[in-house]
């Protein structure tokens, strides 16, 4: 297929519209067959210049070589094109920069390049500053330390040009080499004016803040080091070309004892090395990944697995194949350069340690880590050992563990010669602990405490030994309740209330984790509490409300646990009686009364409380007050180590953050949690997480990467049959492509969102789509697809006739945007006919504004059709209607009703 030399230059400048990356790579190397076909030297030239751009900036810059010798062949010839002079002559800098990353290159032919670099600036008027520029970072690559830090010098002395990289980029490259030099007051010093200003290029302000990490840390400047960080990674994470940098942020992690968010950094951008960009990005991200796994291996986690692509491979195996993979790469490089620079710099990178213990990253991880945490009440031990076995166990049996823990830890140390049935009791409560971590110790635990129980005559503590056991049987499949049974049977012989109380709460824990619940519904409605002790009572109390669910049970039991005293049981209970009030409708009064469990000592559970209580705010849109309560979540919850939970209120606190307009908070805290909500298969939950960090990066001018986790979500909901999920996706991703002026892929996905929407009986929504398709098929200059779009928007409309106020909104604006599109396509009469009945549809709903602007549209429609008379008088009156604060609008009226007049 031949395409005209117009319909050439205008898929050139679409193409050079595109985003950077693989996309654009394709869509230029497929222009650039069409254009050598064509035969157009000027388009073949412009092509090539632009797939430099494509190449440099989408990760494939080795392709970049090819094209630029053709351009600069080309203008030696005379046959380049004047007005892209400054284009080519720039590459020059991309050329240098880029062979030094190839050992196969040699070293002569980069420093070839540079002196025709410089002989061509001096011929053409140009400064020399980037000559400097480029021969201090060459030497600074092979460690030559006395050329770069002349040549330093010369940059510095050397007025800018026309040539010199822009004012984000040179400073850039001045922090990497005061970096280099470990002059890191002087790296900072001279990036905060260039930060202080407005950086537009696109490698800013990414790239000063990647230079700027270790300076941060080395200078103490924490706070900053870890705003650099999250800036710069969410500019460059969905960017191959960036690896390099990449690689930098994973060792910045590994330098901060951030060891998690390293490990999922490498476990992210692994499948890149399967086609790095360059051999350099390739051997430094290898180094900062193998060094990252090194200290996860160091903090007793070497038994972690790292996915790669379907496989998983354990940390330490993939910890040796990376460094030897950086090793052999920078022997290549040292070899090229005939120097030991590149080795030393990798041997640091491989062998990176903390430069502080433990930095959050993120402002709401540094307010979590600053909340106060509960300290729990002091306690005055008793001195006898019977007292304190006492204390331990009512402490266990209020869910006071760390407390328990405490005191059995005291006993220990005060009595390491205890036996018999003290340390029987002792045993017990330590097989509770090992239940959880190693079942067949904890069998061999109880079974020693009941063999002492035995020796000393206590029946019913043998009993209840032996009964542990066989519970942990019945939870694993490994046996039935039968023993219990029996157990029960001897105790009420032998034992107190509590003892028999606990024996049926034994055989009821192993019915419940075999499934059995009527039968364990039924033991547990039989327990008799007369005469047991008030923590007995309120224990089954809780019991019976977690199978009734009702408010008042829940009620009762928080009540009997208040009695006993401040525990954790008590704050538990509380928990559970809020989560019920809020199930039964009563919102607010759960919010008020969840309060209570954040006493809680227990960091787990006070983080589960606070998560709730935030939850519950966000539901009554106190977007402020769940912030804080989901704050205090993230802090106690970190503290219990438990990372899933974490996830979890991150993600609501995204939600919170939406709401209180905090963008960047926002993506801190779903960029934190989406690799832990993968990892748990929670799709739906890392659906909502996709599209809460959309909002967040559209609002932080991301667009492509908004798009990108749009497109996830619409596939997520489409996998699952949700048409009105997939429509909402869709019309999102417009708006995203709306505001990139990429108009024409915004009607594409309005004209998908509207076929969703109508598989989804969301005529309403179909109909808003369907005009929106309209509009951006009109901006993006395809009138006949823009007046097909209408067509099938009005033939939805007319079947809907009247109805509810966004009906009717939807029905004007259609009016309005149809009238708009029919105008640009000089259908000035149909658009009149269109227009004339939206102002009053939009005084119906009280949008005085809009129906001013569609009675503004009305006078120009009549100004076009020459019916002056009548267009002065609408426009005055729509000029008077319009509000002050529409400066535009109203100055452009002003000026045409001048005009009218004049004439």
């Amino acid at each position: 297929m031949s395409f005209s030399e117009d319909e050439l230059a205008d898929r050139l400048d679409q193409v050079g519209r595109m985003p950077y990356g693989r996309g654009q790579v394709a869509a230029v190397e497929e222009l650039l067959r069409h254009v050598d076909a064509s035969g157009i030297d000027r388009l073949k030239y412009v092509t090539r210049l632009l797939a430099t751009t494509a190449y440099q900036y989408g990760g494939e810059p080795a392709k970049a070589f090819v094209t630029f010798s053709w351009c600069l062949a080309a203008y030696d010839r005379g046959e380049g094109d004047p007005s892209q002079d400054h284009h080519l002559f720039w590459y020059f800098k991309w050329m240098v920069n880029s062979l030094t990353k190839f050992p196969e290159v040699p070293l002569d032919r980069t420093y070839g390049v540079l002196n025709d670099m410089e002989r061509r600036y001096r011929l053409a008027g140009h400064s020399m500053n980037p000559v400097h520029q480029y021969r201090s970072s060459v030497a600074q690559h092979i460690g030559d330390r006395e050329t770069a830090a002349e040549q330093y010098r010369l940059w510095c002395a050397t007025p800018r040009g026309a040539m010199a990289d822009c004012v984000g980029c040179e400073p850039s490259s001045k922090v990497a080499y005061l970096a280099w030099q470990e002059r890191h007051e002087d790296a900072v010093a001279l990036a905060l004016p260039v930060l202080a200003g407005e950086l537009t290029c696109v490698e800013q302000p990414q790239g000063i803040l990647t230079g700027l990490l270790i300076p941060y840390l080395r200078t103490g400047r924490l706070a900053e080091a870890a705003d650099a960080h999250r800036t710069a990674y969410r500019a460059i994470q969905a960017n191959r070309a960036d690896l390099h940098e990449v690689a930098d942020h994973v060792t910045f992690c590994t330098r901060t004892g951030n060891h998690a968010r390293a490990l999922e950094l490498v476990e992210r951008h692994l499948p890149w090395l399967d086609e790095p960009p360059t051999p350099l990005a390739e051997m430094w991200f290898s180094a900062a990944a193998a060094g990252a796994l090194d200290r996860v291996a160091d903090a007793g986690h070497a038994g972690l697995t790292v996915r790669r692509g379907s496989d998983e491979i354990g940390v330490t195996e993939l910890r040796d194949e990376l460094t030897e993979r950086a090793r052999a790469l920078s022997a290549r490089f040292d070899a090229r350069n005939g120097t030991g620079e590149i080795g030393r710099l990798i041997g640091e990178v491989l062998a990176a340690e903390p430069i502080v213990e433990h930095l959050p990253l993120s402002g709401p991880a540094r307010k979590a880590a600053a909340r106060p945490v509960p300290a729990p009440p002091k306690v005055e031990l008793p001195a006898s050992a019977e007292e304190l076995v006492e204390l331990a166990e009512r402490q266990w049996a209020r869910l006071d563990i760390a407390e328990a823990f405490a005191t059995w830890a005291h006993f220990d140390e005060t009595f390491p010669d205890a036996g018999g049935a003290l340390l029987a009791r002792r045993l017990y409560a330590l097989g509770a602990l090992q239940s959880g971590q190693d079942q067949e110790l904890a069998e061999q635990t109880w079974q020693r405490a009941a063999d002492l129980y035995g020796e000393a005559g206590d029946e019913p503590r043998r009993l209840a030994a032996l009964g542990r056991i066989t519970v942990l049987h019945c939870l694993t499949g490994r046996g039935d309740e039968g023993p219990l049974a029996e157990a029960c049977a001897e105790i009420d012989r032998t034992g107190n209330p509590d003892q028999r109380i606990a024996a049926r709460l034994r055989l009821l824990s192993a019915l419940q984790g075999m499934h059995r619940h009527e039968e364990a519904a039924a033991l547990l409605a039989g327990v008799d509490t007369q005469d047991a002790e008030p923590d007995t009572v309120a224990f089954v109390a809780f019991e019976r409300a977690k199978v009734s669910g009702a408010v008042e049970d829940f009620d009762r039991a928080v009540d009997l646990w208040r009695a006993v005293g401040p525990c954790n049981a008590l704050c538990r209970a509380v928990l559970y009686a809020a989560n019920a009030r809020a199930q039964a409708g009563d919102l607010a009064g759960a919010y008020q009364a969840i309060g209570e469990a954040l006493t809680a000592t227990d960091p787990g559970l006070r983080g589960r409380a606070a998560h709730q209580r935030g939850r519950m705010a966000l539901e009554l849109d106190r977007a402020k007050d769940a912030y804080e309560a989901l704050v205090d979540a993230i802090a106690a919850l970190t503290a219990a180590e438990e990372r899933i939970g974490v996830a979890y209120a991150q993600v609501d606190l995204a939600a919170a953050c939406l709401g209180l307009d905090r963008a960047g908070e926002l993506a801190d805290s779903v960029e934190d949690a989406l690799s832990v909500l993968v990892r748990v298969g929670d799709d739906d939950e890392v659906a909502r997480a996709r599209f809460l960090l959309s909002k967040a990066y559209r609002q932080l001018g991301r667009g492509d990467q908004a798009l990108e986790l749009l497109d996830q979500v619409a596939e997520h909901c489409r996998a699952g049959g949700n048409e009105a999920g997939t429509g909402q996706m869709l019309a999102a991703s417009a708006e995203v492509l709306d505001s990139l002026d990429r108009d024409e892929e915004a009607a594409q996905r309005l004209a998908a969102a509207a076929d969703a929407y109508h598989q989804a009986e969301m005529a309403l929504e179909e109909l808003s789509c369907r005009r929106r398709c309209a509009t951006s098929w009109l901006w993006g200059g395809s009138h006949e697809r823009a007046v097909d779009a209408l067509g099938a928007a009005d033939a939805l409309a007319a079947g809907l006739g009247a109805g509810e106020p966004p009906l009717v909104w939807e029905q004007a604006m259609l009016g309005y945007d149809g009238a708009r599109v029919l105008a640009n396509t000089e259908r000035f009469g149909e658009a009149l006919v269109r227009v004339a009945p939206v102002a009053e549809r939009f005084r119906q709903l009280g949008a005085f504004t809009e129906a001013a602007m569609a009675e503004a549209l009305r006078g120009r429609l009549l100004v076009d059709l020459d019916r002056l008379a009548e267009a002065e008088q609408v426009l005055t009156e729509a000029l008077a209607a319009l509000p002050e604060e529409l400066q535009g609008p109203r100055q452009q009226l002003a000026a045409l009703l001048e005009r009218i007049r004049q004439q």
